[in-house]
């Protein structure tokens, strides 16, 4: 009982150590939050959470078969993620931010929120790599005495635990003018393709070097 209970523990601990590398989904959690609230913020979160959740249970059950695959076939992985992080960086970096704007003009769904950052995490290899090696350094996989599932939700839980931190912070503590808010959301796009550019040149050296 004690070693599972260690298990469950180490899984909520991967969950937000995934989540601490500054990368598209921090900023993204940071933009939303500021431009628009601190739920939507918490949303974008969420998504990322709920995709790491699904690199963990694939990762869980099938680690070294998932490790090879991802190795092999990295370089497609990263010119495909580069195309979509591009792509919600630019939405970021375009949309019009405004405090002035109508409810229904400025309002960004949750769906939204959740989507974007879903498929952003899906779409990065760094995300799979960095949870493939977490798993690996917390000895958490096929040999757990603990049920895969579980420890998949709470890996996801601990990820979506630290987002509703941050996020709750964010919008507590820094209240910023709406010219602000333009240059937060213009930043931020512009980091996100930035990111993205990362990615596709990577991509590129990669199927060059094959």
């Amino acid at each position: 009982m004690q070693v599972v209970i260690i298990e469950l523990l180490k899984a909520l601990l991967v969950g937000i150590i995934a989540a601490v590398p500054v990368g598209p989904i921090f900023v993204m959690v940071v933009q939303r939050t500021l431009c628009h609230s601190r739920r939507k913020g918490a949303m974008v979160g969420l998504g990322a959470a709920a995709g790491d959740m699904v690199y963990a249970a694939v990762g869980l059950l099938t680690l070294e078969l998932i490790k090879d695959f991802v190795l092999s076939h990295q370089a497609i992985f990263m010119l495909a993620g580069g195309v979509i992080i591009g792509a919600i960086g630019a939405g970021m970096f375009f949309r019009e931010v405004s405090l002035t704007l109508p409810e229904e003009k400025r309002q960004l769904s949750d769906w939204s929120c959740v989507t974007q950052a879903f498929v952003s995490t899906l779409s990065n290899p760094a995300a799979l790599a960095t949870m493939l090696a977490l798993l690996t350094a917390f000895g958490l996989g096929a040999g757990s005495s603990a049920p895969l599932p579980l420890l998949a939700v709470l890996i996801g839980a601990g990820e979506a635990l630290y987002w509703l931190v941050v996020s709750g912070l964010l919008a507590r503590f820094l209240r910023i003018k709406e010219r602000t808010l333009r240059i937060v959301s213009r930043v931020a796009g512009a980091l996100v393709c930035a990111f993205a550019v990362v990615l596709l040149v990577r991509g590129i050296l990669m199927l060059i070097g094959n």
